[in-house]
């Protein structure tokens, strides 16, 4: 019994202490709930914090950013014009700034050497022109476009150093004009060699001289090669030799010998204002000189015919008939000069005849002239130069040709004429002669075509046989005045 008792005392014993432990376990799994609890509410506490301040920092990062990136219309911090700085300044500063360094670095002088002497002239003055307007433009551009990070590394990289250069550009022209002004009393100009005409009609040839001058292309690529944002270094001046074009032995190789050509036509002096037209030309025609290879203007030496100028009304032919016109006669001057330079083996440019038969010259050999289209032109072909000189008469001109003689040379036109309109007879009645009587008053030329050639000979051998330009005239009737 006693044992039995103690084993009931044992079980109750037992099941109280595993109540004990029960209650001990459930106060402990309680208790880790709690902790739990706890630290979830403390980890919650926490995250909303994390997330708070994250969110805190995006936004204060976001009101920085659009602080750092905001447009304040100035230029970006750190950027230069030609390493003047120009940050955080507005267009309008900077562009004040820059055109003060502009104007200095524009008023710089540079000393040209010229050995004794170093005289400066500013580079303004020597074309340069500086602009900045480029270079402002680019500078206001940084950090102005693409995207947010864009601005933002721009302006960084900014911070760091960037420089614009100013636009630099010479002005050949002022360039040039301002070096030959500068040096203009260091140099001595060649001088061709030149000549006088004598009273015998040839020429007094005088030395042409050798002249000093500067090397202008190498000058002028010292000066463009200049870095003007360093102090100007002195430049030297290289001087050479200037040759004259024209030398005293090219002018004896081309010197006026002696006489090579003449001609004269006669006149009627008692058509006192056709004498005096003639007469004016003649005299303007008088000591030109031809240099050798240029073309010479029967129309461009004697100029336009004016009342102005002494000219006067005339008979000249129009459409085939005489009329009265200012300057009638020179036709006659033209002619003659023609015939001389035909004669000098000149080399025929321009020339047209008459519409009618002239009677002084022969058929063929006339030249009309009409300021300012219808003109007669020679070549000088002599390989020398000429001279013209006029000579008068009461009644006749001459014109003779100087240049260089051709001993031997003999020069002679021959003219072969075909009739091909027939002399046509006019009888116009004058009521103040008696009946039967007769004057006549024109006499008539046939229509007629005129082949001329001119021959040259060099000591009576045929050297050239040139046809000249076929002359064709009109035919001009006979006119009789009778009583009726």
């Amino acid at each position: 019994m006693e044992d039995l008792q103690d084993q009931g005392v044992s079980q109750r014993q037992g099941q109280a202490a595993a109540t004990v432990r029960y209650g001990e376990e459930n106060e402990s799994i309680k208790r880790r709930r709690s902790a739990g609890l706890n630290r979830l509410k403390k980890r919650k506490r926490t995250l909303y914090i994390t997330l708070g301040l994250l969110l805190f920092a995006v936004v204060l990062s976001g009101t920085s950013l659009l602080m750092y990136t905001r447009d304040q219309h100035t230029i970006a911090e750190g950027v230069t014009i030609s390493g003047i700085n120009v940050g955080n300044l507005t267009q309008i500063q900077a562009k004040q700034t820059i055109d003060k360094e502009t104007q200095r670095l524009l008023s710089q002088t540079v000393k040209l050497n010229v050995g004794q002497q170093a005289p400066e002239v500013k580079l303004e003055d020597l074309g340069l022109a500086l602009t900045s307007d480029a270079a402002l433009e680019k500078a206001y551009a940084i950090s102005r476009t693409g995207s947010v990070l864009d601005k933002i590394s721009s302006r960084i990289k900014a911070r760091n150093g960037v420089n614009m250069d100013l636009s630099q550009k010479w002005d050949d022209q002022k360039l040039k004009d301002g070096i030959d002004l500068t040096l203009k009393g260091f140099v001595s100009p060649a001088t061709d060699a030149s000549f006088d005409i004598t009273n015998q009609n040839t020429m007094n040839i005088k030395k042409e001289t050798v002249g000093s001058t500067f090397d202008s292309e190498a000058l002028i690529a010292q000066i463009k090669a200049i870095n003007i944002y360093k102090p100007v270094a002195e430049i030297k001046v290289e001087f050479k030799e200037q040759l004259p074009q024209l030398t005293a032995v090219q002018l004896e190789d081309q010197k006026i010998t002696g006489l090579i050509a003449s001609y004269t036509t006669r006149f009627d002096p008692s058509q006192s204002e056709r004498t005096e037209n003639v007469l004016v030309a003649t005299k303007a025609l008088d000591k030109t000189v031809i240099k050798p290879g240029d073309t010479f203007s029967f129309n461009n030496i004697v100029g336009e015919r004016t009342v102005a100028g002494g000219y006067k009304d005339a008979y000249i032919i129009v459409d085939g008939k005489f009329v009265p016109g200012l300057g009638g006669g020179i036709c006659q001057v033209s002619s003659t000069l023609y015939n001389a330079g035909l004669l000098a083996n000149l080399s025929v440019v321009q020339r047209s005849n008459h519409d009618l038969a002239i009677s002084y010259v022969p058929l063929g050999q006339d030249a009309t002239v009409a300021y300012p289209d219808l003109d007669l032109k020679f070549n000088n072909n002599s390989g020398a130069y000429l001279l013209i000189r006029t000579r008068t008469t009461s009644d006749t001109i001459t014109i003779e040709l100087y240049g260089k003689v051709k001993p031997g040379q003999d020069v002679t036109i021959t003219n072969s004429t075909e009739s091909i309109i027939p002399v046509e007879e006019q009888r116009l009645v004058d009521q103040t002669l008696p009946h039967g009587a007769s004057i006549l008053k024109q006499q008539g030329h046939p229509g007629s075509i005129v082949k001329s050639v001119r021959t040259v000979k060099l000591n009576g051998k045929v050297v050239s046989s040139e046809p000249l330009k076929q002359s064709r005239y009109l035919a001009m009737p006979t006119i009789y005045s009778v009583g009726p």
